[in-house]
């Protein structure tokens, strides 16, 4: 399988966005927690790709800081205003994007800053030029991240990036920062690793159905591992939440069929479905921390990660298993079917 695509560096080397990201972040902490000093709600506001990211960031959030975080959808804000009335307070409307140029996500932050009167907008954009900087009372430009390739790839990661860093500044967790740090210094030969592994399982001939699964504030970055592989192979994937798979979905586990687990620590429920799948003849392949011998294989990263920097690298797995598949089944995946990088309409 050729790494001829502008995607495969974007993948395979975005360890460079990421620590450009987080040094940024680190940068500008004072400005960060100045920001955020007045007592309030925290929202993210987001669609596609960054609203899955921020369904798992915003619980990072939550658990650094202590107040009350939330993830909203841009387009349930328009379909919907009237159900976001009076649920916040005094929020700050995190907004996280790639081209802070989709309308979707332009309209929702027009319909609750109308909504709530006084309140600020925080913008984690990639685009220099956009408009949602016009709309936000700080923005944070991370145009590094940015790809050229149609898919979401490092800059979904560099977004996470950043908003796990952010949470754990305003939470005061240095050890977590170092931790971030670790894996960033590590992520060359991890990835390295792991490409070769990745590439080997993306065969088409042996894969007819994928699934994701994860669990708590991972479990955003287990769907989005899932949108991947929809987006840049063209092939249907399905996502779920770990304890859910059995409940019905586990019917559809047969041979031919890839399950993706991203471990949140509790391996013995985590070993037990696993072994539910496998004697459906399915494949099971984790990204863990240590290396386990109940799946099929096991992307281990040889080493204690918190469970943010465990889903940062499925996020990692996951495109590059997206890109060797794509490339398996004949497909582009710069620029998988009518895909555009953001919606205007």
């Amino acid at each position: 399988m050729g790494n001829q695509y502008l995607s495969h560096e974007e993948i395979h080397k975005q360890y460079i966005s990421l620590g450009q990201t987080f040094d940024y972040i680190l940068e500008n902490k004072i400005l960060i927690h100045d920001f955020f000093s007045e007592a309030g709600d925290i929202v993210f506001v987001a669609c596609g790709s960054s609203y899955w990211m921020s369904l798992s960031a915003h619980k990072t959030m939550k658990m650094k800081t202590g107040r009350r975080a939330y993830a909203v959808k841009a387009g349930e804000v328009i379909l919907c205003p009237e159900e976001f009335k009076g649920l916040y307070d005094n929020p700050i409307f995190v907004c996280p994007s790639r081209s802070g140029r989709t309308r979707e996500l332009l309209d929702a932050a027009d319909i609750l800053k109308s909504l709530y009167p006084g309140s600020r907008v925080l913008s984690v954009v990639e685009y220099t030029d956009n408009q949602l900087g016009t709309k936000s009372d700080m923005t944070l430009n991370i145009s590094w991240a940015n790809e050229k390739s149609v898919c979401q790839t490092r800059s979904f990661s560099s977004l996470y990036t950043a908003c796990i860093t952010i949470a754990a500044i305003l939470g005061g967790d240095w050890a977590f920062i170092e931790n971030v740090k670790k894996y960033i210094q590590n992520a060359p030969l991890l990835y390295l690793k792991h490409e070769a592994a990745a590439r080997e399982i993306a065969d088409a001939s042996k894969v007819n159905s994928l699934v994701t699964l994860g669990n708590g504030l991972q479990y955003g970055i287990t769907v989005e591992g899932a949108y991947i592989v929809v987006e840049m192979a063209q092939f249907n994937a399905n996502y779920f939440q770990i304890l859910e798979y059995r409940h019905g979905p586990i019917v559809t586990a047969r041979p031919g069929t890839s399950v993706f687990i991203c471990s949140g620590g509790n391996e013995e429920h985590e070993r037990k479905i696993a072994g539910e799948i496998r004697a459906a003849g399915a494949k099971v392949y984790t990204v863990t921390p240590f290396d386990v011998d109940w799946v099929d294989y096991a992307f281990s990263m040889d080493g204690f990660y918190e469970k943010e920097i465990i889903a940062l690298h499925f996020a990692f797995v996951m495109q590059s298993f997206a890109y060797h598949f794509a490339v398996s089944l004949g497909r582009d995946p710069d620029n998988p079917g009518n895909l555009v990088r953001y919606i205007m309409y």
